[in-house]
């Protein structure tokens, strides 16, 4: 199997599996208890990864028809965008709890609101408009600025734990996950699509590009690990099962 292969399977895959799971877990979202305002980013980053899924299905269907129509392409991309976007803000938030506990702008109504309208306006119109007149800054650009944001999130989150008195240990061991999670996705799935772009520009390997677009179809599957860093008791019975465990062993 080439590199193509596999990224037919991972679509597949997506289609299948990560699709009707995501669909689960927004249902779920809708009567479990969350840990806090953020259910709101997540519920729009699932909207955003399920509108992916569906422009990826809808693009296949087109190639393989011979009849390649741009929408498809267009939701694949705004979904995408969308989804880097709330990602990032998602770990701002996680942040700001623990830093800026005092910040409630974030995590008022009027303001959860205000980011998501904004994030979608944003996706929505940048993204055809980078398509037409620069692939490569989309390409390169959007995946690279979240970066340091990530990496500042939880090499900062620590030191502020022992301040954060208004949070169980539960929760802050929740908020570290969490944010552990999303940099390991931003970094390991999505910045690597960015960096492989820059070198089949220069005339690098198009098998790397391939490599890294397939970890970039598994970025949604690990969205949805992120429910159970917001469920309130479910980290600590997983830990609680990998330590019984251990020791028993």
């Amino acid at each position: 199997m080439d590199s193509s292969d596999y990224i037919y399977m991972m679509i597949w895959i997506n289609v299948r599996l990560c699709l009707p799971f995501t669909l689960i877990v927004f249902a779920l979202g809708c009567v479990v208890r969350l840990d806090g305002f953020p259910v709101t980013f997540y519920m729009n980053l699932l909207v955003s990864n399920l509108i992916q899924l569906a422009g990826l299905v809808a693009l296949m269907v087109k190639i393989n028809e011979n009849n390649f129509h741009p929408i498809c392409f267009v939701a694949l991309g705004c979904g995408a965008l969308a989804s880097i976007c709330f990602r990032t803000v998602f770990a701002l938030e996680r942040y700001f709890l623990i830093s800026w506990p005092e910040l409630h702008f974030i995590r008022q109504t009027k303001g959860y609101v205000i980011f998501c309208v904004l994030i979608w306006l944003f996706a929505i119109f940048l993204f055809p408009l980078f398509m037409t007149f620069s692939q490569y800054i989309f390409f390169v650009l959007f995946p690279l600025i979240p970066t340091p944001v990530f990496i500042f999130c939880v090499a900062r989150t620590p030191k502020f734990l022992p301040a954060a008195t208004s949070l169980t240990t539960g929760e802050k061991r929740r908020i570290v996950a969490a944010l552990m999670l999303l940099l390991i996705v931003h970094i390991c799935m999505i910045l690597p699509l960015s960096l492989s772009y820059i070198n089949s520009y220069f005339g690098g390997s198009y098998v790397k590009y391939n490599s890294s677009l397939i970890l970039f179809l598994f970025s949604p599957f690990m969205d949805l690990i992120l429910f159970v860093f917001m469920c309130e008791g479910l980290v600590d019975k997983l830990l609680m099962c990998f330590s019984c465990h251990s020791c028993s062993r």
